[in-house]
């Protein structure tokens, strides 16, 4: 694996939608590089010295970054490839959200208390009261936004082409949390607050379908996520178990415990001091069937849910096992495999393409699980980079590694291992 220079002080870094630029900034200026050669083509600084950016938007085709700035009032809108284009809207701001049609930006303003469309082409505005979140549907047609009204919550979808309300429902919930469509937009899940065990299942049309809460008075659900390409969901809450909803049938199928049972891989994470080289060498090794691992008593619930590419594998983070990541395969329902790590785990994500997980557990080095093997990668620099988080790009190609203010860009081979 070929790794790039460490690039200081960044505290946004992400991946262009076509994979061919990668945008960073400091949190008062943007540079945009291109991905493989890190050569760059755009730059940009606050017109005003002590302006923050908060948040960093780019469009859908890959052409435009919309910068946030709540301090000031305003959104900041640059081209990739014109470096003298800027366009501004001037705007209390929270958060702010592309369109699908990469023309129309969403900005919510502080405090929700409305959501503005602006237009970038003939510079009409559209508003929306009350405003809590909004999710585009993966066809790019189609709008939920969540608001509240009269101390309940309500879900509205709107037509992307000309915003015209086409359906208002109750969301039965105390406080929605998230809203997510499903890969093919045949149902919105409206999840509520930490504080309350509710999955809500709604139809765009028919309203709601699915009303999923295994029990009561306890603490809810931490994750959940659609399936990519089939009709599942999976749902993580404070407990340690794994729920499975068949959204053909509207049914949960399974639950799987966070349990050492006696057929699953167990992969220990090792370092050992090579002689010849004079370095620490990290290798897995597998341990013993039915081998017991340190519990911790006082944290609880699955934090982390990914499901991988073709939805074959789930990896997930239980928290009473903090250096733990569990593989489950979704064919079969069970228990796959464990990665065992010395250090606890920060983060993993699937790569889009394949069956191979990444992982990161804050040290200097990653580490790729797939149904084969399980392999660790040392970070080769002298300074201390230790990685928290992994972002690929969506050609598979080449990688994001954060650490908590650098970021390095990584260009896997075609030997390498995993």
């Amino acid at each position: 694996m070929n790794f790039s220079e460490i690039f200081p002080g960044v505290i946004f870094a992400q991946f262009a939608p076509n994979s061919k630029y990668i945008v960073l900034s400091n949190g008062t200026r943007v540079i945009v590089k291109e991905t493989d050669q890190l050569q760059s083509i755009n730059f940009t600084h606050s017109q005003i010295n002590d302006a923050q950016i908060q948040q960093i938007e780019i469009s859908p085709n890959s052409e435009l970054i919309a910068l946030s700035y709540p301090k000031k009032g305003y959104v900041e809108i640059r081209k990739i490839d014109e470096v003298n284009w800027c366009a501004r809207i001037d705007d209390s701001v929270e958060t702010i959200q592309w369109c699908p049609d990469s023309i129309q930006l969403a900005v919510i303003s502080e405090f929700q208390i409305k959501a503005s469309i602006y237009n970038l082409n003939n510079k009409n505005v559209t508003h929306f009261k009350n405003p809590k979140q909004i999710s585009f549907s993966h066809n790019g047609r189609f709008m939920v936004m969540s608001e509240r009204k009269d101390a309940k919550d309500f879900i509205g979808i709107y037509s992307v082409r000309d915003w015209k309300l086409l359906n208002y429902q109750p969301s039965d919930t105390l406080d929605t949390a998230l809203l997510q469509w499903s890969h093919n937009d045949s149902f919105i899940g409206v999840q509520d607050t930490e504080l309350n065990f509710r999955l809500n299942l709604h139809c765009p049309c028919q309203g709601l379908q699915m009303k999923f809460e295994p029990y009561s008075y306890s603490l809810g659900i931490k994750v959940s996520r659609f399936a990519n390409q089939s009709d599942l969901m999976a749902v993580g809450a404070n407990d340690e178990k794994l729920r499975i909803i068949n959204l053909l049938t509207l049914k949960q199928i399974t639950e799987l415990e966070h349990k050492i049972t006696k057929d699953v891989l167990i992969y220990k994470e090792e370092e050992y001091s090579d002689q010849y080289s004079q370095r620490v060498v990290t290798k897995f090794t597998q341990m013993e069937q039915g081998c017991k691992i340190n519990i911790s008593k006082t944290q609880n619930g699955i934090s982390l849910l990914e499901w991988s590419y073709k939805d074959d594998y789930i990896a997930t983070k239980f928290d009473g096992m903090q250096n733990c990541v569990f593989i489950w395969d979704m064919e079969l329902l069970t228990l796959k495999a464990i990665m065992v790590q010395i250090l606890p785990v920060k983060s993993f994500t699937w790569s889009k393409n394949s069956t191979t997980l990444t992982v990161c557990t804050g040290s200097s080095k990653i580490f790729f699980w797939n149904p084969t093997c399980t392999s660790a990668c040392d970070m080769p620099f002298d300074k201390n980079f230790h990685v928290v988080k992994i972002d690929w790009s969506t050609d598979q190609k080449s990688m994001l590694l954060f650490d908590k203010s650098d970021v390095v860009v990584a260009y896997p081979t075609l030997d390498d291992s995993f």
